[in-house]
């Protein structure tokens, strides 16, 4: 991360328009240095999203001590669990990620406890759900995390039809991760959405590609993912992928938090069983199809209601800022 690549891109493209509310706190052992694509993309988006919601940038150096091939959450879901609820951010947007199986099962349920208190915190936890379609591997789909725990909201990837930026104009783009978890049963939040999907033809085969159809289903939600522009260091056009989603859909709750703020109500807090509750507020995405173990794309299709490529659909803003208006005051139960 570096200010400067930051205030570059607030020039470029935030002329007449609030970005953000001043410089990010930085929080974190990795927060300054040579700006890298990926972060300065998740800081620039939010902030590009979320006009006038302070930011922080959070930056962790090092591997899982589970496996050195893997990103060092715990040592960020640390820092999350010792900063006070006065001071922590109520939106969290990861895109980083790896598959389910290469966290042992103790490791990722240690994740899952992290992940669920900070729902119950009142925070929002958004992960890319990763840029590799089903993840076809020796003609098996295989899963990916953290995207794939129930206690985050997993963020797939649309892309543009003809009709963009008309409303309704977008469709699943092939690189969207989504599938089952091998490791976590499916809660009871999207258990009729998901059966709803099998139910319908044109679906992989499941003998044929190995996928858990009794675990915990992602994506959750989705959003643009390609021809994003970033600053790291220089000008970086034509950016795709579902880290573009995440920081997207995570600014877009940023607002909602802002808007129940403001009316004296808490932030919205762990989203899922929001998501499946109130899916007509999404832009729901029926064309398209994520990628799978062909060149013929013969991965998840995208379809009415909830798929596992694009989720429930992209956050329909003024659709959601009436629902979240609409709820009491109070935290709402939470289901799992």
């Amino acid at each position: 991360y570096t200010t400067g690549s930051l205030h570059a891109f607030w020039k470029l493209w935030c002329r007449g328009i609030s970005c953000g509310k001043g410089d990010p706190t930085l929080v974190g052992d990795a927060v300054k240095g040579s700006p890298g694509v990926e972060s300065m993309l998740d800081i620039e988006t939010i902030t590009g999203v979320a006009g006038n919601v302070s930011s922080e940038f959070w930056g962790f150096a090092g591997r899982s001590p589970d496996n050195p091939q893997n990103e060092p959450f715990l040592k960020w879901l640390g820092q999350l669990s010792s900063t006070s609820d006065d001071a922590v951010p109520k939106v969290f947007s990861t895109s980083y990620g790896e598959d389910e199986g290469s966290w042992s099962y103790p490791a990722a349920q240690r994740l899952n406890v992290e992940f669920q208190k900070a729902g119950v915190r009142g925070i929002s936890l958004l992960f890319a759900s990763g840029d590799s379609g089903a993840n076809c591997k020796s003609g098996r789909f295989v899963p990916q995390g953290p995207a794939s725990s129930p206690y985050v909201t997993a963020v797939g990837g649309t892309q543009p039809s003809g009709s963009w930026p008309s409303p309704g104009s977008e469709t699943a783009i092939g690189l969207s991760s989504g599938g089952f978890s091998n490791y976590w049963p499916m809660p009871s939040w999207q258990r009729d959405a998901v059966a709803k999907y099998l139910s319908q033809g044109g679906i992989p085969e499941q003998q044929r590609r190995g996928f858990n159809v009794s675990g915990r289903a992602f994506p959750d939600i989705s959003a643009q993912a390609t021809n994003f522009f970033v600053f790291a260091g220089m000008p970086v056009p034509g950016v795709a992928g579902t880290s573009c989603a995440s920081p997207a859909a995570a600014g877009i709750f940023a607002l909602l938090n802002d808007l129940r703020l403001s009316q004296g109500k808490p932030p919205l807090g762990f989203l899922n069983p929001f998501i499946y509750a109130n899916a007509h507020a999404f832009n729901d995405i029926t064309q398209g199809q994520g990628e799978g173990c062909s060149v013929l794309g013969d991965g998840w299709p995208a379809k009415a209601g909830w798929d596992a490529v694009t989720g429930v659909g992209t956050p329909n803003y003024a659709e959601l800022a009436k629902v979240v208006s609409s709820l009491p005051a109070g935290l709402p139960q939470i289901v799992v």
